[in-house]
């Protein structure tokens, strides 16, 4: 069941946000955590604790949600507007090509030599575009991948939350919900290997690592 709604999760948002937001959603949290247990965090028990950490998830995944859904739409419009515009006139198609490559940056298409990526382009100028269902549809899969980046960061919060109300001290369950928290970082490192064509441990390693890192840096530079 867990790990259903994991891969649906993962489908809707696209493995890169998927990681994104969940080392955002640790990060934040293990901040409190660990600025609770060094004693720089104040608060009047566990489920004031818990309320603190929630909240500022939710305000950073209804943050992101909504910048995601705002850039991705006017990416959309905008590459609209420029194919429809490099079918005008063989000046306008030229720096609409230009454009495309540039928009292409980081994608698939990266791989490819200079020459073929120009002439990608160029054939996508003189495709046709969605039609206004095909527009509406795409609006509602980039709302479903926004609140699916909200979701996690949401998420997130579960294996920090149980150990401190399952632990009577709450110095151990912050404890246990620090190692725990690393613990999942590290396996979320491990099961990414087939996206980024590298060693499971490798990749856990190195995100457990910039977790930890960022959290250090941010506890004790008032981040």
């Amino acid at each position: 069941m867990v790990h259903r709604i994991a891969r649906r999760l993962v489908r809707m948002t696209g493995p890169g946000l998927a990681i994104q937001e969940l080392l955002y959603g640790f990060i934040m949290e293990l901040i409190f955590v660990t600025a609770a247990r060094i004693g720089m965090l104040g608060y009047d028990g566990k489920v004031d604790l818990i309320l603190m950490i929630l909240g500022m998830n939710a305000t950073w995944g209804a943050i992101d949600a909504v910048i995601f859904y705002i850039v991705d739409s006017f990416d959309k419009t905008n590459h609209l507007r420029i194919i429809n515009l490099g079918k005008e006139s063989n000046g306008n198609r030229e720096k609409a090509v230009e454009y495309l490559m540039d928009s292409f940056s980081g994608t698939a298409l990266d791989t490819l030599t200079p020459e073929d990526e120009r002439r990608i382009c160029s054939m996508i100028i003189d495709c046709r575009t969605e039609d206004e269902e095909g527009l509406r549809r795409d609006k509602r899969s980039m709302m479903m991948s926004s609140l699916g980046c909200f979701v996690i960061t949401i998420l997130t919060i579960v294996p920090v939350a149980l150990p401190i109300l399952v632990f009577e001290d709450i110095h151990t369950g912050l404890a246990v919900a620090s190692g725990l928290s690393a613990v999942i970082m590290f396996f979320v490192g491990y099961r990414m290997q087939n996206y980024y064509m590298v060693s499971g441990w490798m990749m856990g390693i190195l995100l457990t690592a910039i977790g930890w890192t960022i959290t250090i840096v941010a506890t004790f530079t008032g981040g």
